[in-house]
């Protein structure tokens, strides 16, 4: 039992540090930009609070 908790630990962590790596290669190479400009890129998107 305990053999197979370690091994789900290291599992846990190797995807952790995984996902943690993939945030920040992300956030570096996607600029941040303002929600309307966000919304303004999709095509066809309303603006927020706009029913019609």
């Amino acid at each position: 039992m305990a053999e197979f908790l370690m091994e789900w630990l290291w599992y846990l962590v190797a995807f952790v540090v995984g996902a943690l790596a993939m945030y920040v290669v992300i956030g570096m190479t996607v600029p941040a930009d303002s929600e309307e400009a966000a919304f303004s890129d999709l095509p066809g998107a309303r603006e927020i609070g706009d029913d019609a």
